[in-house]
């Protein structure tokens, strides 16, 4: 049976209208479902979606708009573009985040990398670590995209990836396989350094401990865009009353396996750069290296060395 005669379900069940789809008309039904559902960026959108359910490329969709949907297919496009309606974040449709230029695969339970994550690499490579034996830990590891990147781009690095969730382990250890850097990070499972107390040849001998903790202040999770306090992973949120719950906490434990001139490097959010700095001079053991601005101007990386 030829395709292009089967009739097919249109995306908008309500409507009950049932369609001949082709790449033109699938992108429409795509376009219209994610408009009138108030995503906002509803025409690329539904070409990614099209693109990664139907694995063509929006050049193919373009030159060749009167190609058939086969049944199967559209099937598929329209759950896709449904989950999407109903504020699914897209990563977690299409199943990957690009990071580092690195596919990072990522699902439910895993916070999706965020491009402003990119910074905390950004600032290691801004750290003097000519010399060392570096080794490193990723605090909260999520989906593995910081250690990853750490793996690929400092390859003579060896990584301990630490998160408390199951979840997030098992998708940080198949992204690790993903790209082919498993032998050089452990993944261990507890709270923030925990873990490393059962090394004792661990203490003071990390090089770089990077994290990028929880940081919402937990009245403010409601407030959150709702494919984010919806869909994301709470655990990987709430950063307790005032945000920095897991930072105070950091910034004590890592002075016990950073050796002296170690680095320290956290993602943090918007306005809290002041309190983490008040934080670290209160320890009296901490130097302020840097704090690094995102695009939009917000102080988002901070860089603290280890007093000797």
């Amino acid at each position: 049976m030829h395709s292009s005669n089967v009739m097919f379900q249109a995306a908008d069940t309500s409507s009950r209208v049932e369609t001949p789809m082709t790449y033109a008309s699938g992108y429409r039904e795509g376009v219209s479902l994610l408009s009138k559902a108030g995503v906002s960026n509803a025409r690329n959108e539904a070409l990614w979606l099209l693109e990664g359910v139907l694995r063509v490329s929006r050049l193919d969709i373009h030159a060749e708009p009167e190609t058939p949907i086969g049944r199967s297919s559209w099937s598929c496009a329209c759950e896709a573009l449904r989950r999407r309606a109903a504020g699914e974040p897209l990563q977690y449709i299409l199943g990957t985040q690009a990071f580092r230029g690195l596919d990072i695969a990522v699902r439910p339970g895993v916070l999706i990398p965020r491009p402003e994550t990119e910074l905390v690499i950004e600032e290691v490579h801004a750290l003097d670590l000519s010399g060392n034996c570096l080794r490193m830990a990723d605090v909260g590891t999520g989906s593995g995209c910081l250690a990853l990147a750490l793996a690929v781009e400092f390859p003579d690095a060896t990584i301990h990836a630490i998160d408390c969730s199951d979840a997030a382990l098992e998708v940080a250890k198949s992204n690790a396989v993903r790209h082919g850097v498993q032998d050089r990070i452990r993944f261990l499972r507890g709270d923030l350094l925990e873990p490393l107390s059962l090394y004792p040849e661990m203490q003071a001998d990390l090089s770089v401990i990077v994290a990028n903790l929880p940081y919402i202040p937990t009245r403010e999770l409601d407030t959150l865009q709702p494919e984010v306090r919806d869909f994301e992973p709470r655990l990987a949120l709430d950063g307790g009353p005032d945000g920095l719950t897991f930072y105070r906490r950091l910034l004590c434990d890592a002075l016990v396996f950073l050796r002296p001139g170690g680095s320290l490097v956290l993602e943090m959010g918007q306005g809290q750069a002041v309190r983490i700095r008040e934080e670290a001079e209160r320890l009296s053991a901490w130097h302020i290296r840097s704090i690094r601005q995102d695009d939009a101007g917000i102080e988002r990386v901070i860089s603290l060395e280890r007093k000797g």
